[in-house]
């Protein structure tokens, strides 16, 4: 159960395309650049898709893979960046530091976070990109770190997009649940402090939350009502929150749907990135 329940963080059905990429030669074309260092840590690497007869106004998406904060990478969401190149979405799939048990934790993975963002930023003249208004979208453990860096950073984000992202780890029942499929292990890696049942709440878990940490920010939220690894209710919890505060904001349920959103269906794949794509239409601008 905990090894088959970490692989469906990385959400693998993410993963149709995965040839290496060149970049497309000439001035005012579409552009892939593979395998990017922005910083100087090993897996501080991201792939920039830049499509054709873009500009400052065009909405840019730094994109976050899943993976449970200690495993897989971006090529698991090639498929997502290809289909928001095809839309005329720029975008960046980063990789970022794994989280484990000594010192990285989700502080460092924003760092990652905003160091690639910056990068972007210090080239938008060279690649005739916005330098600021981003979009942060992200998958399971992609889709937390999307939404907790949006929420803290001080740079202007213009939307978010989440794929069945964890949103509240103070709540007892989530992290109940994960104690007994395995897979505290990894929210305590991502936290840096421990839990056991029963016992007090380090108040890391609620800090780590992006529920705790809302600000008005257009938020689309995917997600599988029969999720075996992060609950539906997680994105319940957080679509009720923005309701409260009046935050734009739209909550997809995916009926019976699990980790993987049932992203193999065609239908159900076309349905989820043609929402996330008006989404980011409509709010990245």
């Amino acid at each position: 159960m905990t090894k088959k329940l970490l692989l469906l963080f990385i959400i693998p059905v993410f993963l149709y395309a995965c040839a290496p990429v060149k970049e497309l030669k000439g001035n005012g074309l579409e552009k892939k650049y593979n395998d990017i260092h922005y910083g100087d840590k090993d897996r501080n690497v991201m792939d920039v898709y830049l499509p054709a007869n873009r500009s400052a106004k065009t909405p840019f998406v730094i994109l976050i893979h899943g993976g449970a904060w200690t495993m897989a990478g971006k090529e698991y969401v090639r498929d997502y960046q290809d289909s928001l190149l095809k839309n005329g979405i720029a975008s960046a799939s980063i990789n970022h530091r794994y989280a484990n048990n000594t010192d990285v934790h989700y502080p460092q993975m924003l760092d990652d976070v905003n160091t690639a963002l910056n990068y972007c930023a210090e080239h938008a003249k060279e690649w005739n990109i916005r330098d600021k208004g981003f979009v942060m979208a992200g998958v399971s453990s992609g889709a937390h770190l999307a939404l907790l860096y949006a929420y803290t950073t001080t740079k202007k984000i213009n939307a978010i997009v989440e794929f069945c992202g964890p949103t509240n780890l103070a709540d007892t029942t989530i992290l109940n649940y994960a104690g007994k499929v395995g897979l505290m292990d990894v929210i305590q890696k991502m936290t840096g402090k421990t839990y056991k049942k029963g016992g007090t709440i380090d108040p890391e878990f609620a800090k780590s939350s992006p529920i705790t940490q809302i600000k008005n920010i257009p938020v689309l939220i995917v997600h599988g009502t029969a999720d075996p690894v992060v609950n539906f209710s997680q994105s319940q919890q957080l679509s009720d929150a923005l309701t409260t505060q009046h935050i734009k904001h739209k909550l997809i349920p995916i009926k019976g749907a699990g980790h993987d959103l049932n992203l193999k269906d065609t239908l159900t794949r076309q349905l989820v990135y043609r929402q996330a794509i008006n989404w980011m239409l409509q709010n990245g601008q």
